[in-house]
């Protein structure tokens, strides 16, 4: 990468989330409680990492995520951090094990593409190409990550996207192993940043973007689960989800504490 591309694109706000979390790396890997996350400061052991550490966050972020909180921690989270009069943004969780996914997600991608849709190969994925991937998934609303993140230049990770013959992105997704050594996640691959283009809705490319990912993230990365997020009313998603072998998991949740009535992202 040269020194004049800048790695970062959305608004400066979230350029700056970027940045932060980018800077964070090499801390946030061995941190008990903490989550390598790529945007918003995520963590999946508050009691680990520290109450005062989070709220620190708050202060200088305006938002912290729980990953995997069960009720009683998104309660002490509710009065830890209620200085902050912060607005809760709540997604459920969906895992499933690795057998399962070679089982479910293989034969989702085992069905033929569109005859002019490609995947786009390890070797065409440069800072520029990360860049359309960034652009495209801003424009479905999807909040992206750092060129550098996108690339697993930082934490092990995969891009996937798939574009049509005119080298246009259409689908994109992303798998990343972002829990360390000291959580109860440690094993599990997260797998985010799903979008497909409007005008290819409809036809199961959004399950297909997500199989390959949930398959990527346990036959190349490693894990030994994967985990999704999805907002309680968003039944076109959990459906997908649900379609590659991913249940939820019950009395779990994902949670943004934020100053902001508005989401980031989907």
């Amino acid at each position: 990468m040269t020194s004049s591309f800048n790695p970062y694109y959305g608004e400066p706000k979230i350029q700056a989330l970027q940045k932060a979390r980018d800077k964070q790396v090499a801390e946030l890997v061995d941190l008990p409680g903490a989550v390598v996350h790529a945007r918003t400061f995520s963590s999946d052991d508050p009691v680990a990492l520290g109450w005062d550490y989070l709220r620190q966050i708050m202060s200088d972020e305006g938002m912290v995520t729980l990953r995997g909180a069960d009720a009683a921690t998104i309660e002490t989270a509710k009065k830890e951090l209620s200085s902050f009069d912060p607005k809760l943004h709540v997604w459920d969780l969906f895992m499933s094990d690795a057998q399962t996914v070679r089982d479910v997600c293989g034969k989702v991608v085992n069905a033929p593409l569109t005859e002019d849709l490609t995947r786009v190969h390890d070797e065409e994925l440069t800072p520029q190409k990360a860049r359309e991937i960034q652009t495209f998934l801003a424009d479905q609303g999807v909040s992206p990550f750092s060129t550098d993140a996108l690339l697993g230049k930082l934490f092990p990770s995969r891009l996937i996207a798939l574009q049509n013959g005119d080298e246009k992105i259409v689908a994109a997704g992303f798998a990343a192993m972002t829990h360390n050594r000291h959580s109860p996640f440690n094993s599990s691959a997260w797998v985010g940043l799903i979008a497909v283009d409007p005008a290819l809705r409809g036809l199961g490319l959004g399950k297909y973007i997500d199989a390959l990912c949930n398959l990527v993230a346990v036959d190349e990365l490693g894990a030994t689960s994967t985990m999704e997020f999805v907002a309680q009313d968003n039944a076109p998603s959990r459906a997908m989800l649900e379609g590659c072998g991913l249940k939820q998991v019950g009395e779990r949740s994902v949670v943004m504490f934020s100053t902001s009535v508005d989401r980031i992202t989907k």
